[in-house]
C-alpha cells in the first residue's frame, strides 16, 4: 500500500471505523490514531495503527470500498474530498444532504464540471 492507497483507505473506512469504536469502546484509540494525521503525519501510518494489533479484531470498520462511487443526482458537478486527498466523488443523499468527509469532518467540496 502507498500513500495514495492509503488515504482511500481511510477516506472510505473512516465512518465504519467511527461506529464500530463507539460501539466497540475504542474511541479514544481512534481518536490517538487519527491525531497522526493532525500532527502532520502520513495516512500510511494512521493506517499502520488502525490496522495493527491495537485494536480489537473483528472491529475495524465496514468494507469501506463499497462506500465509493457516485450516487444518481441532477446536478453539474460532483462532491469531492475537500482537501484533495482522494480520488471519492459522491453526490446528495435521498435527503439532499450534501456528502460529509469523515476524515476531515467538513463537507465534501462541490466541483463543477
Amino acid at each position: 500500500m502507498n500513500e495514495a492507497q492509503a488515504r482511500q483507505w481511510l477516506c472510505a473506512e473512516l465512518p465504519g471505523l467511527r461506529r464500530s469504536a463507539q460501539a466497540g469502546g475504542w474511541t479514544s484509540a481512534l481518536d490517538d490514531a487519527l491525531t497522526v494525521l493532525d500532527e502532520g503525519g502520513t495516512a500510511l501510518a494512521v493506517v499502520g495503527l488502525l490496522t495493527g494489533s491495537s485494536l480489537p479484531s473483528g472491529d475495524r470498520g465496514d468494507n469501506g470500498f463499497l462506500l465509493f462511487g457516485t450516487y444518481d443526482t441532477n446536478v453539474t458537478g460532483e462532491y469531492v474530498c475537500p482537501a484533495d486527498w482522494c480520488s471519492r466523488r459522491a453526490g446528495r443523499d435521498e435527503r439532499g444532504r450534501p456528502p460529509h468527509c469523515e476524515l476531515h469532518r467538513c463537507p465534501m467540496r462541490f466541483a463543477q464540471s
